[in-house]
């Protein structure tokens, strides 16, 4: 598409970024003759609002914050029909990573000046959307877990400190995996159904995923020892979980997850619902403002000579 002429603009004032590239991507629009209006949203629900009332007037929706608040927007911005451009003012940003979209606001504000777009899916877990990850076990204990004073210090380093306070009190549990109709009962403490790349600070879904391909990539850690979870914990950051006999690969487009007692899900990091869940994609449901040419290989990207080793959805 060509560049936007009028785009709205909703930065998230609690994101500690915000202050400090906000400026350098204003003046980047400004440079190209793009008119923005300003809107500072205080909760999800004002952001998902202040979209669907004013959004449709202009030309782009540019959201400024983290994974949670571009996640907050894209029911909405999918909703009217406008692309958006993603200002990555928060501490993972596996989104931006996924696209490529360059971690500098003035770099990421030159995208939407470019005006070249990729369409994505969206994944829904119940009645809620997310862009990269949901999850069950262990993850959510993660976000329990997380300290937001020492987020702002560490990181995304603050994940792998969540994760070692998590890891002890995490307790395997039985559920049932329902893909495209196929049904596999396990006893996991983790389970991830990936509609992207990335999650949870840099960790991959897997090797094959992608955020256009019309499917769900999901998998389910069955570790019992510690040793055996921080083994396939860094297997998972680097993309070579797949192979790992203490886990389980799933691909599809309709997924259900089921267990013996209602357990919570996050949804891109945010606690937002509870099994049993349903989960299906939305194709090609909502226009981003990329980089032109082919995604940049991802720096934790699955070598080539590891061996790829899918379990059929079902499978015993």
């Amino acid at each position: 598409m060509s560049a936007p002429k009028r785009v709205l603009l909703l930065a998230n004032p609690n994101s500690g970024r915000a202050a400090q590239g906000l400026e350098m991507a204003l003046c980047a629009l400004r440079d190209h003759h793009i008119a923005v209006e300003q809107r500072a949203p205080t909760s999800a629900e004002a952001l998902d609002a202040v979209i669907r009332a004013e959004g449709p007037a202009f030309d782009a929706v540019i959201v400024a914050g983290g994974d949670g608040t571009v996640n907050a927007a894209a029911a909405a911005v999918a909703a009217i029909g406008r692309p958006i451009g993603v200002l990555p003012f928060g501490t993972a940003n596996d989104f931006a990573h996924t696209l490529g979209i360059p971690i500098d606001a003035g770099a990421a504000a030159e995208l939407v000046a470019d005006g070249t777009t990729r369409r994505i899916d969206l994944g829904r877990a119940n009645d809620r959307v997310f862009l990269n990850a949901a999850s069950l076990g262990l993850p959510v204990t993660v976000t329990e877990r997380q300290d937001p004073g020492l987020k702002r210090i560490l990181k995304s380093f603050s994940y792998v400190v969540a994760t070692m306070k998590a890891v002890r009190e995490t307790r395997r549990f039985t559920v049932w995996i329902t893909v495209d109709g196929q049904r596999t009962e396990l006893k996991a403490v983790q389970v991830t159904v990936g509609n992207g790349v990335r999650f949870g600070g840099g960790m991959r879904v897997g090797s094959a995923p992608a955020i256009d391909d019309g499917l769900l990539d999901v998998f389910a850690v069955e570790a019992e020892t510690l040793l055996e979870l921080a083994r396939i914990a860094g297997a998972v950051r680097l993309g070579l979980h797949e192979d790992d006999p203490h886990l389980r690969t799933f691909r599809g487009r309709d997924v259900r997850i089921e267990t013996k007692r209602e357990m919570p899900i996050s949804t891109d990091g945010d606690i937002s619902t509870t099994t049993p869940c349903d989960f299906s994609v939305e194709r090609d449901a909502l226009e981003v403002f990329v980089p032109e040419g082919p995604v940049a290989p991802d720096r934790f990207a699955r070598p080539a000579w590891a061996a790829r080793r899918r379990q059929p959805a079902g499978a015993a």
